[in-house]
């Protein structure tokens, strides 16, 4: 940064000189509680709030059917706040790629499990293996469900 930079208190920053002073013109903000800025956040994210179709609801869902495929699945939401179709029934997790495995929570949200431990279960996306989407070529596992999709359809 090299000399002249100044630190600011109130965004616990340190700026260049020219940055400095573009800053020193501004007068201080007061600063938001956070309650306040995730309160306006999740009012943003509110899918209800944003689209005409009904949003399912993850407790209480019963399943559903793809409208691609007419396979058998579940919405859930994941932690992103996005809605996916999910296979199902459980699946070992060593035969299922990282990435492709998921958990569903107590509140219905699907939570991405990564690279957890094999001798686990886990669940999978129906967009991994709905045959209306291109063959899944980074497991046997879900290659085969793929298939068996295929030919019910």
């Amino acid at each position: 940064m090299g000399a002249g930079g100044r630190w600011i208190a109130s965004l616990k920053v340190v700026l260049c000189a020219a940055c400095a002073e573009r800053t020193a013109d501004h007068p201080q903000r007061p600063p938001v509680p956070l309650a306040e800025v995730l309160a306006v956040t999740v009012d943003s994210l509110r899918v209800s709030d944003r689209t005409d179709r009904p949003v399912p609801n993850p407790r209480t869902t019963g399943g559903t059917t793809c409208q691609a495929c007419g396979g058998p699945a579940s919405w859930h939401r994941t932690v992103r706040g996005r809605w996916m179709l999910v296979e199902p029934g459980d699946w070992p997790t060593h035969h299922i790629p990282a990435g492709k495995r998921w958990r569903v929570a107590g509140d219905g949200t699907a939570v991405n499990l990564g690279p957890s431990v094999p001798s686990d279960t886990c669940r999978i996306s129906h967009f991994d293996v709905c045959p209306a989407r291109p063959a899944p070529a980074d497991s046997s596992v879900l290659l085969a469900l793929w298939r068996r999709h295929a030919d019910a359809s």
